[in-house]
């Protein structure tokens, strides 16, 4: 799991977004997750994937009510895809998944990480991975995506299970 000095070291300081604990806590943050935002906190951006500074509401760090038929969960922003306005990632307070919410006419859910730790985990290994295949040939950046897709699909196999997945799409992007 991605450590906040980690965080700092490829993202800066000021690249990073934290919630204090007591706030996490009170606005009904399991706590794992909780400590997580207090003490490794969430890239501000990572290219093309993620962005803290969303564009309308939500906001980063609201809550967010979702009612879905005769059930209703509470989710927390944690910001969105930097080319989509219209959709958020967010944290499942309920079942603690990460989920892609698109907020168009008719709103769609996926679920994109099983927990808080791997999402963080996923920007931090991409944006990683941004840094190593600068300048290389096309067949290392390959071989190094190749062997970054296995190393997360056995932290989180359910972000790979299904062949249309959120990380399936963005790591057949990034081969094709």
């Amino acid at each position: 799991m991605a450590t906040y000095a980690e965080l700092a070291e490829l993202f800066s300081p000021d690249g990073i977004v934290r919630m204090p604990l007591d706030e996490a806590l009170a606005n009904g943050i399991p706590e794992e997750d909780a400590r997580l935002l207090a003490e490794v906190g969430v890239p501000v951006f990572v290219d093309v994937l993620f962005t803290a500074k969303v564009q309308g509401d939500p906001l980063a760090y609201t809550l967010v009510p979702i009612s879905a038929g005769d059930d209703g969960v509470t989710v927390l922003a944690l910001g969105g895809p930097t080319d989509a306005d219209l959709m958020r990632y967010c944290l499942d307070l309920d079942n603690g998944y990460v989920i892609l919410l698109g907020l168009g006419e008719e709103p769609t859910a996926e679920i994109v990480n099983r927990d808080l730790a791997s999402f963080v985990e996923f920007l931090y290994r991409y944006a990683l991975r941004l840094q190593h295949v600068a300048g290389v040939s096309d067949r290392q950046a390959d071989e190094y995506t190749a062997k970054l897709r296995e190393y997360l699909a056995a932290r989180d196999p359910y972000a790979f299970a299904a062949p249309d997945s959120w990380w399936n799409m963005v790591f057949g992007a990034l081969t094709d």
